[in-house]
């Protein structure tokens, strides 16, 4: 393809999409359409993570509020703190929890903040929540320093966490007494989905750590380090990455919707049931209780809520979902590593680029057709394979480029395909049609790639020309001339075509044909054949037609004509320049049918064939032997025929002829001179009329009679003339 043509291809299918993904980038849409594209693909992909089996949930749910409706301490919302010390103390009965992790804010002064401030202090492993936030009236309260002090991290990281203006600790001495503080903002995409968390967030020049991070840490000694743009936490032996984002938040792995409705849940409203049982000796063996404390063995405990006069809800992936669901999904992320490494934009577009280019290649370079028709399901199953490969490894590849990119590419490169092909069939359309019948175009167009590149194969080469024609020329003025050609040659493409013939070329009173192309037929010679024999009745119809007018001269009006077949592999296809360009044929077997037509003149005959053509022809047509001649431009000799007719219009006197002749040049062939002229003169008398092909056997036999061939004459004749 030329340079000129590949560039508008490229421009349609990459230049343009590579726009389109610029525009996005640039103005801030790119990543909200990626994440909901990604979310769109985690849902339809198999999951390949399971939500960790440390994590259990105290949850303060509907079934806890309804219960206790008339009590005068649980049937309300907010609880009396006190409470909460039961809820705590119950997971400790036996062997207690990790940690427990209270995801509600204690923010406000009551009078139950004693119970809390005495389960800090007795009842160990407990981390309390805080709140920040930005705006606002900053109004300072006694032993936030303090509290902000004893609770923040030191961290020596460029990584931009999370930045608030203020804080909200537990109020007094729940925050001072507190063992763990743990921040829980969590901060939704900007169409409003929950899908990232950060383990630190920052608030006065100091960080702290997030709920996830505390259940990770479970109050033991971490370490962190920044490096590579990615985030380490040590503990132990313990080596969790994080891959946070440039603005401090990772992107968490969802799990699926079963998997966080069947997270690990007990109602609050069980435990105090149970515990009332354990206290009333109603129930002596605890695994029997509704709630068995065996159940917060060695696990990490979060205490929230999903009832809905708390209010704490938030939109994830899978719809929406209590506050606490999705802090128990960072915490297992980061318990577990499950955790989303984001790559950067610039890797998605570098993928679609390279898969747009290919598509070029593909549609406008490519000729195998169905790579054309595959393609689209090539390049989307190549794009779901690497999504998932990398998906399978926690990375995100980005995505909008190629949803967006990659459907625009394809129609604006097909549409341009098909416009560029529709032109060029219109083009060859319009050639074919004065070459070959329509019927035949129509398939041949299907297949235009094959058509404009040709190719060899078997074909069968039809020559055709006037007896004469330069003396009836002679005779005949301009116009005269004009209309006799206009309806011999008319007539005779006509029955071209019927027969799925292809013109190549007039030349003067000439025709030259072609069967077996553009469509590729195995009974090209038969239909040759038919087409030779039927030209010959319709130039009959003609003479009769041009004798009852009384058209031109007596000359004109006796028109013969002799024709040439031969079949045999033969270069076919278009030739010329863009503007202009035919349908034609090269090649030996080609040029053996023009002389074959030449030497027509010579045996007196109308169409004259070779050997092939009556060898898979007998069956169905009915061939007289005539000769072995050599050609001009060919050594090898070649066995000559004329077709007579039909198989079904033999005469018995044709037969006899024909073997009388045939005796002659057996005769001739053992240069039994007298002989052979005997039989030779005796196939005009069977005939009741000179037949010219034994006339010319004569003459040459008495020319041999007279001037003998050599010892290794072979009996072939070799023509000087084309």
């Amino acid at each position: 393809m030329k340079q000129s043509k590949i560039l508008i291809p490229i421009f349609l299918m990459v230049v343009i999409p590579a726009l389109l993904t610029t525009f996005l980038t640039l103005f801030k849409f790119s990543a909200t359409l990626d994440r909901k594209l990604s979310d769109a693909f985690f849902h339809l992909l198999p999951s390949h993570h399971r939500f960790s089996n440390d994590i259990v949930i105290i949850d303060i749910d509907e079934q806890s509020i309804a219960k206790y409706a008339d009590h005068p301490e649980l049937g309300q919302w907010p609880w009396k703190r006190h409470i909460y010390p039961t809820l705590i103390g119950y997971t400790k009965l036996l062997t207690p929890p990790k940690i427990t992790i209270i995801d509600i804010m204690f923010t406000e002064r009551s009078d139950y903040d004693d119970a809390l401030v005495s389960a800090n202090e007795s009842l160990g492993e407990i981390s309390h929540a805080a709140n920040f936030r930005d705006g606002g009236i900053v109004i300072p309260r006694k032993g936030i320093e303090t509290i902000s002090q004893k609770f923040s991290v030191p961290l020596d990281t460029k990584i931009p966490f999370p930045k608030y203006e203020n804080a909200s600790f537990p109020i007094g001495l729940i925050g001072e007494t507190a063992p763990m503080i743990h921040v829980v903002n969590v901060i939704a995409d900007s169409d409003g989905i929950l899908r990232r968390f950060s383990p630190f967030v920052r608030w006065n020049g100091l960080y702290f750590p997030t709920l996830a991070l505390q259940a990770f840490a479970l109050g033991e000694s971490y370490k962190t380090e920044s490096k590579d743009s990615n985030f380490y936490l040590f503990k132990g032996d313990v080596r969790r990455i994080v891959p946070v984002g440039k603005d401090g938040l990772v992107r968490a792995y969802f799990y699926t919707e079963e998997e966080l409705r069947n997270i690990p849940r007990y109602s609050a409203a069980g435990i105090i049931e149970s515990l009332e049982k354990l206290n009333s000796g109603e129930v002596e063996d605890p695994n029997s209780l509704l709630v068995p404390p065996k159940l917060f063995d060695g696990k990490i405990v979060l205490i929230g809520t999903s009832a809905a006069s708390t209010h704490d809800d938030v939109v994830t992936p899978h719809g929406l979902f209590p506050g606490v669901i999705a802090q128990a999904v960072f915490a297992s992320n980061l318990i577990e590593g499950h955790l989303l490494k984001e790559l950067p934009e610039s890797y998605g577009i570098g993928f679609t680029i390279i898969v747009l280019f290919v598509g070029v290649l593909i549609l406008f370079i490519n000729q195998w057709h169905l790579l054309k028709n595959i393609y689209p399901i090539f390049a989307v199953s190549l794009f779901i394979g690497t999504f998932y490969f990398l998906y399978r490894m926690d990375m995100v590849l980005s995505t909008y480029s190629f949803v967006l990119g990659f459907p625009i590419s394809y129609l604006l490169g097909f549409a341009y395909l098909t416009y560029t092909e529709g032109r060029e069939k219109r083009k060859f359309n319009h050639i074919l049609r004065n070459l070959v019948d329509p019927e035949v175009v129509s398939v041949a167009l299907e297949n235009m790639e094959s058509l404009k590149q040709g190719g060899e194969w078997e074909i069968t080469a039809f020559f055709s020309d006037v007896a004469g024609f330069s003396s009836i020329s002679e005779e005949l003025s301009a116009t005269d001339l004009a209309k006799l050609l206009n309806e011999y040659l008319s007539a005779m493409t006509k029955v071209l075509k019927a027969n799925a013939g292809t013109l190549d070329k007039y030349i003067g009173d000439a025709i030259v044909g072609i069967f077996g192309a553009p469509i590729q037929n195995k009974e090209h010679p038969k239909l040759a054949c038919k087409t030779a024999l039927e030209m010959v009745t319709e130039l009959e119809n003609l003479r009769v037609e041009w004798n009852k007018r009384g058209d031109y001269t007596p000359l004109a009006r006796a028109m013969v004509f002799r024709i040439g077949l031969n079949c045999g592999l033969a270069k076919v296809g278009f030739m010329g320049t863009d503007s202009l360009a035919s349908y034609t044929m090269m090649g030996d077997s080609v040029n053996l049918a023009a002389r074959l037509e030449a030497a027509a003149k010579d045996y007196g005959v109308s169409i004259l064939v070779s050997e092939s053509i009556e060898s898979v022809c007998k069956d169905m047509f009915h061939f007289r032997f005539l000769d072995w001649i050599r050609v001009k431009g060919k050594e090898a000799p070649v066995k000559i025929f004329s077709l007579e007719s039909f198989q079904k219009d033999v005469t018995s006197i044709m037969l006899d002829a024909e073997k009388e002749y045939e005796l002659g040049f057996s005769q001739y062939s053992k240069r039994n001179w007298e002989d052979a002229i005997e039989h030779f003169k005796n196939v005009s008398k069977i005939l009741g009329k000179e037949d010219k092909s034994s006339y010319l056997l004569i003459k040459r036999c008495q020319t041999l009679f007279q001037n003998p061939p050599p010892v290794d004459w072979d009996g072939v004749y070799t023509r000087t003339s084309k």
